[in-house]
């Protein structure tokens, strides 16, 4: 017996059908294979490596985030954080962790992947788990404008029902997406050995989320999905602003915007008048 592989559709779940020709028969008939459906790739040897995963880190000018609680310093507590916390990549790292920092609006995760198997594979979708509520209202921060450099990635609108990968550009001037199909337009192969670093971007305008990533790999034992945390089995987190609609940092119970000179109070009161005057 003659076994032809043929695939007849990759939806989500990115299914592969298998098809058997009788070599004394014109007629075929299809069948599903035992690993018909995506499962799980093993953890020992999955068939993509996931060498490191970095973000989400904002795509806004001004790298905006948000704290869950009112946080009021004091002015020896704000000139401590323009000099000695925020310059300081490591000092700034652990004060971000334990305050339970959250990047707002927009980020991008960075994955370097690494193919794990004897033969080239194809990650043919990118899953969202998520779970999602009321916009952060703490604290809003916003640091000095700067610069962001082209790239092209793969996105997901979290304030969608199902949020599905589309192709995004982000540009100088802040991620412009496009609504298409990234999975479409864009093929994404490992053969064994090969590294690559895809770019996801993550939006929000709505809501806090926190969610996970599953890779779903088409590789010649079958489909096989892939679950991505930021470690230790921690979910990634992305918030909308406080008052979406509004100029930020409106509907928040504190704020801080950097200037050339260090770090300020601002006061979201001011940002809600602004709103309500336009």
């Amino acid at each position: 017996m003659l076994c032809l592989l043929l695939v007849v559709g990759l939806g989500v779940g990115g299914t592969l059908w298998w098809q058997s020709r009788d070599a004394d028969d014109a007629g075929t008939t299809a069948r599903p294979p035992v690993d018909t459906r995506p499962r799980p790739a093993p953890s020992g040897s999955p068939p993509v490596l996931v060498a490191s995963v970095t973000g989400p880190v904002s795509d806004l000018a001004g790298g905006d985030f948000a704290l869950p609680e009112a946080l009021h310093m004091s002015d020896a507590e704000l000139a401590r954080f323009s000099t000695e916390v925020t310059p300081d990549s490591a000092a700034f790292a652990g004060w971000y962790a334990r305050h339970g920092a959250v990047v707002t609006e927009s980020g991008t995760i960075n994955l370097a992947l690494r193919g794990n198997a004897a033969e080239e594979v194809e990650i043919i979708d990118i899953n969202v788990h998520k779970k999602c509520g009321p916009p952060l209202d703490g604290t809003h921060f916003t640091g000095y404008t700067q610069g962001s450099g082209d790239t092209v990635a793969v996105g997901f609108d979290l304030d969608a029902a199902d949020p599905r990968p589309q192709l995004r550009a982000r540009t100088s001037a802040g991620p412009r997406w496009t609504g298409r199909d990234y999975f479409k337009e864009r093929t994404l192969t490992l053969k064994p050995g090969e590294s690559e670093t895809l770019s996801v971007g993550v939006t929000s305008r709505r809501h806090h989320c926190s969610f996970t990533l599953e890779l779903v790999v088409a590789t010649p034992d079958g489909v096989l999905t892939q679950q991505i945390d930021r470690g230790r089995g921690g979910p990634f987190e992305l918030t909308g602003p406080a008052a979406p609609g509004s100029p930020t940092p409106a509907g928040y119970r504190a704020a801080y915007a950097e200037q050339h000179d260090g770090w300020h109070r601002a006061d979201p009161t001011d940002a809600a008048s602004q709103g309500a005057e336009r």
